[in-house]
Order: structure tokens, then C-alpha cells, then sequence
């Protein structure tokens, strides 16, 4: 109801006042070009959160702005799903995006090659591009039926594209995702929309807009980890019991496992499950998941991690584009979203009985940053059904990844130094060294 009389007063508001907003547009950009300077598209689909309903998003359809050719208002709508799935049927005018080749990328980090991590500039620019996605695009982010009961096929995108500088006011998640579209009575259909390829990229004018800010990399979640919870929160998506998830299976070989389990110190466990309704597979509403989180009033960070990014995701979308949105608007707090996660911290060991490879003494052990701390090898699991107690065969042995030397924490964030310099001789600073886009609606 409060969304369904927010609508209404934001149509009477374009109709009434569209020259003044237009001439205040600044409030909603952080800069001059493109997404930074949004014109009336900030208007056209600007909502409460990031959050959006069948309903917001049926209104644009009807209104011709899904695939929009040109104009200041296109929206483009991308369904996170298995081929099979959207080919069965699909939004219209939905283009088809594959979680993980589409929106994760194994990059080097720290000391080593890391597994389905953000994606590089490359990548997302020809991303971009063949979704026909411009200066002037709101992205709207929906998942087939089958899979919207896990969230990070409606949220990976989101982290994504907020790490790469785009306002979090064009970006949305279509809440309960197709489910919710077809619960609405809308219709689906098989037809594959004909996209013309844009020229758009992540560095409009070659200046970067990336937001480091909003992602930890390893050194980065070192840091954080060793200063504590005084002003830090770490946030565990993946289970609530057991405590300690387990065990993780590598990132690239899929096949075998991490080092060792547990969480990172002074974090806790709190599973995405408890973000959607079950039935439904919807957002709980906003109090609901405030009150599930808990985060301490005292925190002005809070960290996202799981396994490999993905539900990590879907926290870091609740708090960054939804139930948070007005406190990371005044900058009272931020969401981070730590996609190296325990695919990546679970193999930073120096124990060799144990699998780990990192030389002994290593400024990247991070198992002095782990409570509950449990090695896998040892542990008993079922493999193709068999139950099998685990040894060092059975962990992945990631020696070919290894930097050799490895670098000083200092000199061990390649990811982001590599995005900040993509193609952009002008950057702007946010402080501590980071580039990236401004605060705020940014």
C-alpha cells in the first residue's frame, strides 16, 4: 500500500513539476556524463529502494521503456538463469544472463588465483555492451521460477555493477523475481528480443567510477578482520546451524575442498533463507529483516561473505539496495561485499599436514583470523555417496596459482589496483587511496 501511494504521487509529481526536477537532477547523479548526470530517468523509475514489484515493473513495460530505442528512460530487463529455463519461458522483453559465465571471472588477488571473483573491466564492458545497456539505462535484474528461491541469481548482478561505479537508483531487483511476475497474472512468453549492441562501458569519459569501497578484497578483509567488531560487522550468509559451514569445496576445481572451516573472527552466522519468505520466495518486509540481522547499531561497516560471492550477495543487496537504503544513503553505514569469501579465506594456511601451501609464516594465513577454526582433513563426508574421511588428497593442492614471491599485504590488491587503472587516466579519489564513484545515490 505505502509503495502502491508512493507511485501515485510520484506520477503526479512528474506530471506536475517534470521541468523543476529536471533542473535538479544533480541530486540524484554524481557527476556530469551518463549514469552520473541521469536527466528524468531518475524521475521516470526512481523508486523507495532498489527493490521493485511486478506491478512497478509491468508499469514500465506497458509504457514502451523495456528495450527502449534511445531516450532518456530505457529500461533493460535481464533474467540470471539457466538457458533451459529462460528458452521455457521468460519476461518479455528479457535478455537471457548466465550467473556464472556472465557475472564471475577467476582473478588473482593476494597470493594466489582466486575462484569466481568480480568480473574485470574487460569483461564488463563487453557485457554491457551486448546487453544494449547506455547512459541512459535502468537495469532491472530477475530470475527464472525455478530459481529465484536463491537470491544471488537476483542480486550477483547488483554487487556487481554497484562495485563498477553504477548508482544503485538504476539499478533493480524485481522482488519473488519471475515467480512474483506470473503470481501477478502477467504474461511470460518464448520470444527473444532483438538487442542492438551499445558502445557503453565502466569508464565513461576515462574516468573511473569503481567503488572499492563496497568490496573487500583479501588484504582488505585481513585488515578489517585484525581491527575487530568495535566498528565492523561480519555477516555469514550460509547457514545458522551448524555454526561453522563446511566443508567448502574449492572455487575453481569444484572437486575438492578449502583448508580448513569456520568463521572469521568476531563474525557470525546468518542465513540468506532468512532474507526471503518461503513461499513466496519474496523479501521479508524491511522491519523483518532489520530485525533478523541484528547488526549492532555501532558498526558502520558491514561484511558479506558465504562461499564463492553469491549469497554473500544477497546480504550485501538487503543492507546496500533495501532494507538498509536510506542509512548507506546518509553514509551512517555500508555494506560490503567480500566475493573471495571462504573459497578464498579457507585456503590461506601454511599448514602442510593439513593442505595448506602458503610458505610457513606467511603474511596470508589467515587462520589466526578464524574462530571455530576446524581443518577438513580429518573430516568425514559423503563422496558420490560414499562416506569418506578426508586427507590431504582430497584437498585441492593450488600450488600452480601460487604468486612466487608472494607479495606484501601492501602490494596484494592486483584486482582492484587492475580495475581502478582500466582505461582511465582520470580518476577521482575517495579517500585511503581508493577510486571510485561518489557517495550518496551513487
Amino acid at each position: 500500500m505505502t509503495q502502491q501511494v508512493w507511485r501515485k504521487g510520484r506520477i503526479m509529481l512528474a506530471g506536475l513539476f517534470g521541468v523543476a526536477m529536471l533542473t535538479l537532477v544533480g541530486l540524484w547523479g554524481c557527476g556530469t556524463s551518463g549514469y552520473d548526470n541521469p536527466s528524468a530517468a531518475a524521475v521516470t523509475t526512481q523508486t523507495p529502494t532498489a527493490l521493485i514489484q511486478a506491478a512497478d515493473l509491468k508499469q514500465w513495460a506497458d509504457a514502451g521503456l523495456v528495450n527502449k530505442a534511445g531516450g532518456y528512460d530505457r529500461v533493460v530487463l535481464l533474467e540470471v538463469s539457466t538457458e533451459t529455463n529462460y528458452n521455457g519461458a521468460h519476461i518479455p522483453g528479457a535478455q537471457y544472463v548466465n550467473l556464472t559465465n556472465d557475472l564471475m571471472e577467476n582473478r588473482y588477488e593476494g597470493p594466489m588465483l582466486a575462484g569466481q571473483m568480480v568480473l574485470s573491466g574487460a569483461k564488463m564492458d563487453a557485457l554491457i555492451q551486448k546487453l544494449g545497456i547506455d547512459a541512459n539505462t535502468t537495469i532491472v535484474f530477475t530470475s527464472s521460477e525455478t530459481e529465484v528461491g536463491s537470491p544471488w541469481n537476483l542480486t550477483r548482478g547488483y554487487a556487481t555493477f554497484r562495485y563498477w561505479g553504477f548508482p544503485k537508483n538504476r539499478l533493480k531487483v524485481l522482488d519473488g523475481g519471475n515467480k512474483a511476475w506470473k503470481a501477478a497474472g502477467f504474461a511470460m512468453t518464448t520470444e527473444i528480443p532483438t538487442i542492438t549492441k551499445s558502445t557503453y562501458g565502466v569508464t565513461p569519459n576515462n574516468i573511473s567510477r569503481i567503488r572499492t569501497d563496497l568490496r573487500a578484497s583479501l588484504p582488505e578483509m585481513i585488515a578489517a578482520v585484525t581491527a575487530g567488531t568495535s566498528t565492523n560487522d561480519f555477516i555469514d550468509g550460509r547457514a545458522t546451524s551448524p555454526a561453522v559451514p563446511g566443508p567448502t569445496t574449492d572455487l575453481i576445481d569444484g572437486t575438492k575442498y578449502v583448508v580448513f572451516e569456520g568463521l572469521v573472527k568476531g563474525g557470525r552466522a546468518y542465513s540468506y533463507a532468512n532474507l526471503i519468505d518461503a513461499t513466496t520466495k519474496q523479501f521479508k518486509p524491511i522491519a523483518d529483516i532489520k530485525t533478523g540481522l541484528n547488526i549492532p547499531a555501532t558498526a558502520t561497516s558491514v561484511y558479506a561473505i558465504c562461499r564463492a560471492g553469491n549469497i554473500a550477495s544477497a546480504l550485501f543487496f538487503a543492507i546496500d539496495g533495501y532494507a538498509y537504503y536510506n542509512e548507506v544513503e546518509t553514509g551512517a553505514m555500508k555494506a560490503v561485499w567480500y566475493d573471495g569469501s571462504w573459497g578464498q579465506w579457507g585456503l590461506m594456511s601454511s599448514s602442510t599436514a593439513n593442505g595448506g601451501k602458503l610458505i610457513a609464516g606467511s603474511v596470508w594465513d589467515t587462520s589466526l583470523l578464524t574462530d571455530s577454526l576446524t581443518y577438513n582433513v580429518g573430516k568425514t563426508v559423503s563422496i558420490s555417496g560414499t562416506p569418506t574421511v578426508l586427507t590431504t588428497t582430497h584437498i585441492i593442492n593450488y600450488s600452480t596459482r601460487l604468486n612466487n614471491p608472494e607479495p606484501s599485504l601492501a602490494d596484494g590488491n592486483q584486482l582492484e589496483k587492475a580495475d581502478a587503472a582500466y582505461r582511465s587516466p582520470v580518476t577521482t579519489s575517495t579517500g585511503g587511496g581508493a577510486t571510485a564513484g561518489g557517495g550518496g545515490g551513487c
